[in-house]
């Protein structure tokens, strides 16, 4: 089984290194990393040019190169997936990529459901992993100030900023911002972004849910990784790992976000929390993700 990853270098054009683009460091590099250790013979590519006698091609972008390897791989009986992690519609030259696939892995469940609208019988939901960091929040810790964080690459943070960032300050708890944005509290970086996250008492995970349901699990698992307590939107993603007042909570309204934000003030609900979030992401291990990839490429072949 002889498996090429087409990543060119617009997926990972606004990084220095490949593996500072979450995308591909959750869907890419740990499945690569784990094929070579099991044997298989895993390949990432930048151009067409390099993939060679392949078994399975999957495809993390789109366009003229993508549609066209894409068509000569099926001529020669050859499997393609397009691993699919944005809702973006109405492209020509997407949809007729998506048609000539084999499958479209989804990230999340409301993608997966967006898809097969059209695609009904190409789509399978592969969810994003959760790393295992090198550090996690103290839950001993009670500062008289809490601090409560969110963290991403700037797209909903000025809504953030001038909603939940007076919230948060009006309970008397401080808002830190890790993002790449110049406003940001901190900068984010590769090497350091999960420390500064872990130093926090409590992390926010809002999205604007009525324009973007399809959003991934990501955030949420993160934080639960990290042994934050997590406030999160309404979104599926959130809301099949979230088991609201036990592991996390799940904000409807402008309310919610006061009421469980002071809430969390208890040192013990803090605790109680994240405690229970750690058997709420045994099926997003890299390890049993890795499995499904595993189990796709297996029967398709």
């Amino acid at each position: 089984m002889k498996i090429f990853w087409y990543c060119p270098p617009n997926v990972i054009k606004d990084f220095k290194n490949p593996t500072d683009n979450p995308s591909f460091r959750l869907r890419c590099w740990y499945n690569h990393l784990n094929l070579i250790k099991d044997g298989y013979s895993s390949f990432i590519v930048d151009t067409i040019e390099k993939i060679n006698n392949p078994d399975i091609l999957i495809l993390m972008s789109f366009g003229e190169e993508e549609l066209n390897i894409t068509k000569w791989m099926k001529d020669n009986k050859k499997l393609v997936i397009h691993d699919y992690t944005e809702n973006i519609r109405g492209l020509p030259i997407l949809e007729k990529t998506k048609e000539l696939c084999d499958y479209i892995v989804c990230s999340s469940t409301e993608l997966g459901k967006e898809e097969a609208k059209i695609y009904p019988s190409k789509i399978v939901i592969i969810k994003d992993p959760v790393e295992d960091f090198p550090i996690k929040h103290n839950t001993e810790a009670d500062p008289e100030k809490l601090s409560v964080v969110w963290s991403g690459m700037g797209g909903n943070a000025p809504w953030i900023q001038q909603i939940l960032k007076p919230v948060i300050e009006s309970l008397n708890m401080n808002y830190v911002e890790i993002s790449n944005r110049p406003e940001a509290t901190i900068q984010w970086d590769i090497k350091t972004w999960y420390f500064y996250m872990a130093e926090c008492d409590i992390c926010i995970c809002p999205q604007i849910h009525w324009l973007f349901p399809t959003k991934s699990n990501v955030k949420v698992t993160t934080a639960m990784s990290l042994g934050l307590p997590v406030l999160a939107s309404p979104i599926t993603s959130y809301l099949e790992i979230i088991k609201n007042g036990k592991n996390g909570y799940i904000c409807h309204n402008f309310e919610d976000w006061m009421i469980y934000l002071d809430s969390l003030k208890s040192k013990q609900i803090r605790q109680s929390i994240s405690k229970k979030s750690e058997k709420s992401l045994i099926p997003y291990k890299i390890s049993n993700i890795y499995k499904q990839w595993l189990n796709l490429f297996k029967k398709s072949i």
